[in-house]
C-alpha cells in the first residue's frame, strides 16, 4: 500500500479508537446534556458517529469498491432520525462497540484496496466527483471534528464547575 495512504488508514484506526475512549471516560451526567437548544449531546453525537460510520462510509466505499461510478446522496441526520428515531436510553456502550466494528470493517476495506481502487470514483449529490481516497480522508476529518466537539463541552463543563 502507497505510504501516505497507509498512514491515512493507521490515523483513521486510531483516531476512532481515540474517539471511543474519549466517550467511554466521560462522566454520566455528561451524556446527556445538551449544552445549547440547537446543539447535540455527547450521546445523540455518539449516535451520529455510529450511524455515519455504518450507513454512510462504510457503505459508500463497499459501493465505490463494487460499482463503475455509483451516486451517493448527501447524509442528512435529521431525515435520518425521522425514519430511525434517536433512542436516547440506547446504552453508549452499544453505541461505541457499534461504531468500532464498523470503522474496523472500513479499515479492513481501505487496507485491501488496490492502488486502482483508491482512484475509483462515485458522484456525490452534494460534494460532485469525489474518489475511495477522498472518502477515507473525509471519514477520518468527521471523526476529528466530533473528537474537538466533545472537547470542548469537557473543557466547558471543567470551567462551569471551576467557576461556580
Amino acid at each position: 500500500m502507497y505510504r501516505q495512504r497507509k498512514l491515512l488508514v493507521d490515523r483513521l484506526e486510531t483516531s476512532g479508537k481515540e474517539y471511543a475512549r474519549y466517550l467511554a471516560e466521560l462522566p454520566e451526567e455528561q451524556i446527556h446534556a445538551v449544552p445549547a437548544s440547537n446543539e447535540w449531546s455527547i450521546h445523540q453525537t455518539a449516535a451520529h458517529m455510529r450511524d455515519t460510520e455504518q450507513y454512510v462510509f462504510l457503505i459508500r466505499a463497499q459501493r465505490i469498491l463494487k460499482e463503475d461510478h455509483p451516486v451517493v446522496q448527501d447524509f442528512d441526520q435529521a431525515t435520518w432520525w425521522r425514519t430511525h428515531p434517536y433512542a436516547p436510553d440506547e446504552p453508549l456502550k452499544q453505541i461505541i462497540a457499534e461504531f468500532r466494528a464498523a470503522r474496523r470493517k472500513l479499515a479492513r476495506l481501505l487496507r485491501q484496496a488496490s492502488a486502482k481502487d483508491w482512484n475509483r470514483l462515485a458522484t456525490h449529490s452534494a460534494y460532485g466527483t469525489i474518489s475511495f481516497d477522498w472518502l477515507a480522508m473525509h471519514c477520518y476529518h468527521h471523526t476529528l471534528e466530533h473528537i474537538a466537539q466533545i472537547g470542548y463541552l469537557r473543557e466547558n463543563a471543567v470551567l462551569k464547575e471551576l467557576n461556580c
